[in-house]
């Protein structure tokens, strides 16, 4: 499983690979961080333009992790990571994210939907403990659920490139059951992207204070995030056997 960590410098060409690849997320990540920054000041009329601008921007670094997703799937020691189609690239990261958008329609209106009837029967029975847990339960069961699944379901996006990849929990439960690895990954993954969660957010609180700031600690995050993003392709590309 270490080579999940350092496949990708077999790679003789990984520098300017991930040198672009490093370039659209540090561009998309400030614009976007930027939106969300108090340092607009009065140009804070602007933040959903930036929001916006930055999201787009992402979308082709999203798109070339899945194109590694896809390449490193059909290999297995001589890793060679695809070259950058910038407009192929931006056309994939635009479809998954539209597929996450579905995800999440989906979930949300459907918790939405229950906790309501929760509410509903706890304000009849004036049950307020119930109430509280009903809707917790509720609100994260489902996150937890995601999360397990949010391997496959990457696997089964880079394999089928489908806009409905993301509520395909029946095809995603048949490929975990039958991958002895798929937990170990799973780990791996959770524990990595969780580190980095807990890097970034306290970075992004580091940077709110001035444009200075937040170049330098976007930069930190961006740098940390493009190598994460290497080793997440390689972990989505073989958590299924």
């Amino acid at each position: 499983m270490k080579e999940a960590f350092n496949y990708m410098f077999k790679d003789n060409l990984f520098k300017q690979k991930w040198a672009a690849y490093f370039c659209f997320a540090f561009l998309g990540a400030f614009v976007t961080n930027l939106g969300n920054s108090p340092v607009l000041g009065s140009l804070k009329i602007f933040a959903p333009l930036f929001l916006i601008l930055g999201i787009i921007i992402l979308f082709i670094p999203t798109g070339y992790i899945v194109a590694c997703i896809r390449a490193l799937s059909g290999q297995k020691e001589n890793y060679l990571l695809p070259g950058f189609n910038y407009k192929h690239n931006m056309f994939t990261g635009f479809k998954f994210w539209v597929a996450v958008l579905i995800l999440s329609l989906i979930f949300g209106i459907g918790c939405t939907v229950i906790s309501a009837v929760i509410a509903v029967i706890a304000g009849i029975l004036k049950a307020k403990v119930f109430a509280i847990v009903g809707i917790t339960f509720v609100m994260v069961f489902p996150i937890l659920i995601i999360a397990y699944y949010a391997l496959a379901l990457n696997k089964i996006f880079a394999d089928t490139d489908s806009w409905t990849s993301f509520i395909k929990f029946k095809q995603a439960t048949a490929m975990i059951k039958q991958s002895s690895l798929y937990n170990k990954w799973f780990l791996i993954f959770i524990v990595l992207n969780g580190l980095l969660g807990i890097i970034s957010g306290v970075l992004s609180a580091l940077g709110a204070g001035s444009i200075g700031w937040l170049v330098i600690t976007t930069l930190i995050s961006a740098m940390l995030a493009s190598y994460v993003a290497f080793v997440n392709a390689f972990i989505t590309a073989k958590c299924i056997e």
